[in-house]
């Protein structure tokens, strides 16, 4: 299945160019993944595809072999809800590659019933916020040899207004949608703060929802009532097609106008205002102590650390 000239046309004239850029999208079997690895490979970009289940990542593959007008794209296996799996995949990447021009954090799941990771952590929180945190970590060296390398985490329009540090893993009450809303503040505020820590460093971080996108995100939805309203409204207008609602993500991975817009939520090409917890300074700062504790990162050691002090240095 080709892009379409006219998805093309909108791509040519939305996005910069990506002619043998190194581009890593995670969760790329399927849906927005799969869609925004399509529509950049269509651009000439070299994508490396994170994917979890052998199987359906080779058929991603293929699919997006068939559209790429670059070098044919790269399949790596790993479950990001596992740490392990996470820092083997990046000594892949690294192993292979001296730079990574843009990272795409869009893997992402929402679980009705609260289940613990392999490390012990809350899967919704693990997979959705502690994954990227942890990924972004390991392949900032890569990001940062780029010309002009770009981190872009997808999160969602309706993240939480709050959050509470002492219940982020929904120990005291968990829903499917109150983690996942958690997870993705969670997103915004570690797109804020990787912003401000390695500002001047010539990396561009930025946070992007694709708005409602027809997709089978999270096992198809919540169930009971708010499954069958959701499902209702999935045949509605407000939800686009994947193809659609990833050209939001392939604008924010490309465009050159948003390099001056560090930390910036992003959603159908339109920045949005942060609200409630999202322009809480300090929780952001809590919020990536925890993590980096939960990630098993030494934060005076870390590369983040590393990249900031090389900032402040040259500036």
């Amino acid at each position: 299945m080709s892009v379409s000239s006219s998805a093309q046309d909108r791509q040519a004239s939305s996005a910069g160019s990506v002619r043998n850029k190194v581009v890593v999208v995670t969760g790329a079997s399927g849906g927005l993944g799969l869609e925004t690895a399509k529509q950049l490979a269509s651009r000439g970009a070299e994508v490396v595809m994170i994917c979890r289940n052998r199987a359906r990542g080779e058929e991603a593959r293929s699919q997006v072999a068939h559209v790429a007008t670059g070098r044919p794209p790269v399949l790596m296996l790993a479950d990001l809800s596992v740490q392990a799996d996470v820092r083997s995949v990046t000594d892949e990447v690294r192993g292979r590659y001296d730079r990574v021009d843009i990272l795409i954090n869009n893997a992402g799941s929402a679980f009705n019933q609260r289940e613990q990771s392999a490390d012990g952590i809350e899967l919704t929180w693990a997979t959705n916020h502690i994954a990227p945190f942890l990924l972004t970590e390991l392949l900032l060296p890569l990001v940062v040899a780029a010309p002009a390398g770009r981190v872009v985490t997808v999160a969602s329009e309706i993240y939480s207004k709050k959050l509470d540090p002492e219940n982020l893993q929904g120990e005291r009450k968990y829903s499917y949608f109150g983690a996942y809303r958690a997870s993705k503040l969670g997103n915004v505020l570690f797109t804020r703060e990787l912003a401000r820590r390695i500002k001047d460093s010539g990396v561009t971080a930025v946070a992007v929802s694709p708005g409602p996108a027809r997709t089978n995100f999270g096992g198809g939805g919540p169930r009971g009532v708010m499954g069958v309203v959701t499902n209702v409204m999935k045949h509605t207008p407000i939800f686009r097609p994947a193809d659609e609602a990833a050209e939001g993500i392939v604008w924010a991975a490309t465009t050159p106008e948003l390099n001056a817009g560090n930390g910036g939520l992003y959603m159908r090409r339109k920045h949005l205002k942060l609200k409630g917890a999202a322009v809480d300074e300090s929780l952001a700062g809590v919020i990536w102590t925890i993590s980096e504790r939960q990630a098993g990162i030494d934060s005076e050691r870390s590369s983040v650390a590393a990249v900031s002090k090389g900032s402040r240095n040259h500036g």
